[in-house]
């Protein structure tokens, strides 16, 4: 037998395992310390330099409690209605729709304390943009925190209207207690007695 033949079964198989201690490369350690920084940066950056807003944009004076006995319009619309139509009231273009300077907020109080109640689903026209979304019925509010979200989105971001009182959310409640479904978009709201 020769040198050679002696070596190709060598060559043909892989060495065997050790047990040897194979440490992290030192790129991961730094890539992780790297990670760490920035996610405590992100998380306490905001509030570390004043400004304690959320990535919604709700600040904490928003969220606050109102006094004793006060129902906060500004508190109920973070937590009922900015998840669809933002903390600026600016909605999601094309999806929810923009609460500023909108015909449907501004006008017509009767038809905006409709809308809360009982919900839309079908296509609207808001500000030269047709939705066509579902928008859920909040009849599980009392009237005075109908009125104090209708009053707050009537007041802000420019909007000036008046404010809505709660004994007209107990006279539009009352006037349409037998309706049991939303209305049907923004044409039969528009026809609404």
């Amino acid at each position: 037998m020769t040198d050679r033949s002696r070596k190709q079964p060598r060559q043909r198989e892989y060495d065997d395992p050790d047990e040897s201690n194979r440490p992290l490369p030192w790129l991961f350690g730094v890539f992780a310390a790297g990670m760490v920084v920035w996610g405590g940066v992100y998380i306490m950056g905001p509030s570390a330099r004043g400004n304690p807003s959320f990535g919604d944009g709700r600040t904490l004076a928003a969220l606050e409690a109102a006094p004793a006995g006060v129902v906060d319009g500004a508190q109920l619309f973070t937590g009922k209605c900015a998840g669809c139509h933002q903390a600026t009231g600016q909605g999601v273009a094309g999806v929810f729709p923009p609460l500023v300077a909108s015909d449907w907020v501004t006008g017509s109080d009767a038809r905006l304390v409709q809308i809360l109640l009982h919900g839309v689903q079908g296509p609207m026209d808001v500000n030269g943009v047709t939705y066509n979304g579902l928008m859920p019925a909040w009849k599980s509010l009392s009237d005075e925190e109908i009125a104090a979200i209708s009053t707050y989105i009537r007041s802000n971001w420019g909007n000036a209207a008046s404010a809505v009182s709660a004994e007209l959310i107990a006279t539009e409640r009352t006037r349409t207690a037998d309706r049991t479904a939303s209305w049907n978009g923004g044409a039969e709201l528009e026809s609404m007695p």
